[in-house]
């Protein structure tokens, strides 16, 4: 795991730098270049200079849905120079599996379903890739759990570093919890839902993971099934290994 990172936030929890985790190749995502958060609405002015002055974000992929990134805000970045796509990924829903097993299933059900944005997702990101992206949802744990997961994959990142960055998620949702419980939308859906579906667990990764490679070739089998060509993919490494 990278021993820099990029520094803490005020407004958003779940804020880091991508860069520093390591290929099965022995190379790196570079530094500065793909970034995961929580949610963005409430960065404090001092938040907001950082990510455009001293990290030069170019372009927020927003991954909530259409009426929860209306309702809930894009926050001061929207008052920023920074560009901005929202691919909604519908949220957890509410379910009668065993809690430990609605974030997998989430995640495996995004896979295989054509209509996702997730594959417009990754051709955005190869298209900037190496200039400052910041992919996030609410809490950054499910739908920004997703993304991450199948771009790191597609660059080559080993599976433990894959693991481990999904687990940092679960130090940090503590104060995202806290924060949720004063924001009635995210209140209402705590309560319809088991607390352990609000927890970063590494059986929900772990069976991604083993999701992907099982029912769709892994993360290259599973882009070129949703027409992403080899080039795409060669750009998003060029971009973003070091």
């Amino acid at each position: 795991m990278a021993e820099e990172r990029a520094r803490a936030i005020e407004g958003a929890f779940n804020f880091r730098d991508l860069g520093g985790l390591r290929t099965q190749d022995g190379r790196a995502i570079r530094r500065g270049a793909l970034f995961r958060s929580d949610t963005l609405q409430a960065l404090s002015p001092a938040d907001v200079s950082y990510l455009v002055d001293e990290l030069g974000l170019e372009l927020i992929v927003d991954l909530r849905i259409g009426p929860e990134a209306v309702t809930e805000g894009r926050g001061p970045l929207a008052a920023t120079p920074v560009s901005y796509l929202n691919a909604p990924l519908r949220d957890l829903p509410v379910s009668d599996l065993p809690p430990a097993e609605q974030s997998l299933q989430f995640s495996l059900e995004h896979l295989g379903s054509p209509a996702s944005p997730l594959a417009t997702v990754v051709r955005v990101v190869s298209a900037l890739a190496g200039r400052p992206v910041l992919v996030h949802c609410a809490a950054g744990k499910d739908r920004t759990g997703l993304v991450t997961a199948m771009l790191l994959r597609l660059l080559g990142v080993d599976d433990e570093e894959i693991v481990a960055d999904y687990l940092r998620t679960g130090e940090n949702m503590a104060r995202v919890i806290e924060r949720f419980r004063g924001w009635p939308r995210y209140r209402d859906h705590m309560a319809a839902v088991p607390a352990e579906v609000y927890q970063a667990h590494e059986h929900t990764i772990r069976g991604f993971l083993d999701g992907l490679d099982r029912l769709h070739g892994g993360a290259q089998g599973w882009s070129r099934s949703r027409g992403i060509d080899d080039g795409v993919l060669d750009r998003l490494r060029a971009g973003l290994l070091a």
